[in-house]
């Protein structure tokens, strides 16, 4: 029997197909040994769930939601059925990098009391062009830190420094008890969840990129700034809530660097629409 744990990736399709199988490709090339794909279908109207019947090359869980069943319910299905010891939610047009589960892994295998990992990630667009690297992380110590540390790192940050699921591995234990994700505040529907676990266990965290989350001016506009803006500064009440005590330093800190977030993203996004608007 091995000894190896089982990794469980989980993908939550909805209308996917233009890069499902990039982001499955980045899955199956990953040089751990033991992983085991999840993928549910939301209702997808694109072929998706037609291609994932069929789909048999590999063995994979598969599972399937009504139309409407909206991302939360999607996300939290996808991880209800994962069996794995460990478990890393992808979503369907990012990708992995070859060594990044194992990479994980030995991060939470090493640091037994934390319960999520967190590493850096690349950013690229629709093309897969790398636009930044090395992105997070930022006053997160590498290794293990306090769930209130990380907690009190990202408020002050003004903005996501632990990334997109794709750069994040879960204990599933943990994942379980925090689950449902919910959507009430969409655009950080995965902060909210990290502050869950967060809340009662440490973290480790690796200053290395394991995977790409993929941006494109389709899918971001600036027309969104003021309503991200106003969902992360939800976040940031909640997490102080959870963190107990908030010095009025902490606090003006985290204002500034949400306004400035709130400034880089409204350019990036102009930037993106510019860009592709040249070709």
């Amino acid at each position: 029997m091995s000894t190896t744990p089982l990794v469980s990736v989980v993908i939550p399709l909805y209308n996917g197909m233009t890069y499902l199988q990039q982001t499955l490709d980045s899955i199956l090339t990953q040089t751990y040994e033991r992983v085991e794909i999840v993928i549910t279908d939301g209702g997808s109207t694109d072929g998706s769930c037609e291609w994932l019947k069929e789909y048999d090359e590999n063995p994979i869980v598969k599972g399937y939601l009504p139309t409407g069943s909206g991302a939360a319910a999607n996300w939290t299905y996808a991880c209800e059925l994962s069996s794995g010891k460990y478990v890393k939610l992808l979503c369907q047009d990012d990708i992995l990098y070859p060594h990044a589960l194992e990479m994980q892994v030995q991060d939470l295998e090493t640091c037994p009391s934390a319960r999520i990992a967190f590493a850096q990630r690349d950013m690229i667009d629709s093309q897969g062009k790398v636009l930044s690297r090395k992105r997070g992380c930022q006053g997160l110590p590498a290794g293990l830190v306090s769930g209130k540390a990380a907690l009190l790192a990202g408020y002050r940050a003004g903005t996501n420094i632990y990334g997109e699921p794709e750069a994040v591995l879960f204990e599933r234990n943990a994942m379980l008890t925090a689950l449902p994700w919910t959507d009430d505040e969409p655009f950080l529907l995965d902060m909210f969840f990290y502050s869950k676990i967060l809340a009662n266990h440490p973290a480790v965290t690796r200053k290395e990129s394991v995977g790409a989350f993929r941006i494109s001016s389709a899918s971001w506009s600036t027309r969104l700034v003021s309503e991200q803006r106003k969902q992360f500064r939800s976040w940031q009440h909640n997490a102080a809530k959870i963190i107990g005590e908030v010095s009025w330093k902490d606090h003006t800190l985290a204002f500034i660097n949400n306004e400035k977030t709130t400034a880089l993203r409204r350019s990036a996004y102009a930037w993106l629409n510019l860009r592709n608007q040249m070709g």
